[in-house]
């Protein structure tokens, strides 16, 4: 395989059940030793998708490629490409060690280097000294481990994954994620994983592709996707977003002048493909935007009065009613000041706002 070639690739893939389509004429490039998500709500055929490249569906439409070979009506078992479910589907009778090698069996190794294989895979998923234990008798996140153990053990370039952290606490999540994605870059492994989670999608991944109603949305980085996304759909979907509908009324010293209501909001003019008397979205995240008991000289600058606030510990989150619009505002220094209440100011970054056409 050429080294300029995906690992996996995707192309005009479409898939039904019944009178449902799932999918699509969904194409991706999966490129090789990348951690690559499906991100978006339940229902949008993301873990259809995880299902085709696996070999549980075939699809109705379209092909899929591994390692440049069509695999289109190739059972599981012979697609090298191990699924890791969100239920770790490990043997109950079966000890750890067990089901760890249950995958060894296949290829007739002797004892050793059965034993060989297994404690390498016991040691790099920290389980030493529980391979005799039975699932019932591991938390969630040791059978999260012993799952993934399980599925690379057979020494797989490609991984997927459908939701394995969803039944784990918080805490564990994060952990668990973090020793997956050092675990992935350290073997160089293709990673595909499935998830409704943004926090978690953005945090782990080389690349994201957001799911909607069948299809693909965006297919970018995680900076990508969060401050540069190509929907409305994909900006409220990924994180917290203002949203506030305009018209661009004129050029000035390189910038958009953009009404909306009563107020004129100034955007560095990156977008070139944005005309005088085109309606647009702004589109502006909580914590690019600032807030001060005190007044702000420059642009985008309005006083307001906060209605309420939650405490999320790394930062204060309030609701402003300022110039007809209620903002969302982040304030990451919530050790510094504590909690502000009524009378502030909020200032816009004319650099941090994104601009969309506006969708009906």
């Amino acid at each position: 395989m050429k080294t300029e070639e995906p690992m996996i690739r995707i192309s005009n893939v479409s898939k039904r059940f019944g009178d449902f389509e799932a999918i699509s004429q969904v194409s991706l490039d999966i490129p090789v030793g990348s951690f690559t998500t499906l991100l978006g709500p339940s229902g949008c055929g993301k873990t259809t998708l995880m299902r085709l490249i696996a070999g549980f569906y075939e699809p109705d439409a379209g092909s899929i490629s591994i390692q440049g070979k069509n695999v289109n009506g190739l059972p599981p078992f012979k697609r090298n490409t191990p699924l890791v479910f969100q239920e770790y589907a490990l043997f109950p009778h079966m000890t750890v060690q067990e089901n760890i090698s249950y995958g060894l069996k296949l290829q007739k190794l002797s004892k050793q280097e059965a034993k060989e294989k297994v404690d390498a895979m016991l040691s790099m998923f920290g389980l030493q000294g529980l391979q005799d234990r039975l699932p019932r008798a591991l938390s969630g996140g040791q059978q999260q481990r012993v799952a993934f153990a399980r599925a690379l053990i057979m020494g797989q370039q490609v991984l997927l994954m459908d939701e394995p952290l969803s039944n784990l606490d918080a805490k564990m999540r994060v952990e668990v994620r973090n020793e997956l994605r050092e675990l992935q870059q350290r073997l160089g492994i293709t990673a595909i994983f499935v998830t409704h989670d943004q926090d978690e999608a953005l945090s782990i991944s080389d690349r994201i592709a957001v799911f909607n109603k069948g299809r693909i949305g965006q297919v970018g980085d995680p900076w990508e996707i969060y401050f540069k996304p190509e929907s409305k759909f994909i900006a409220d979907f990924v994180g917290t977003a203002n949203f506030i509908d305009g018209e661009v009324t004129a050029f000035e010293d390189k910038d958009l002048l953009v009404k909306c209501g009563s107020d004129v909001f100034r955007v560095h003019q990156s977008y070139t493909s944005f005309r005088i008397g085109d309606q647009v979205t702004l589109v502006i995240r909580p914590e690019c935007i600032t807030i001060s008991e005190d007044p702000v000289a420059g642009d985008n600058v309005w006083s307001g009065e906060i209605q309420r606030s939650s405490f999320l510990g790394r930062m204060i989150r309030y609701w402003i009613n300022a110039s007809p619009l209620q903002w969302i505002v982040d304030d990451a220094s919530p050790s510094v000041r504590g909690y502000l209440k009524g009378n502030v100011y909020v200032g816009l970054d004319k650099y941090k706002i994104h601009l969309l056409p506006f969708e009906k």
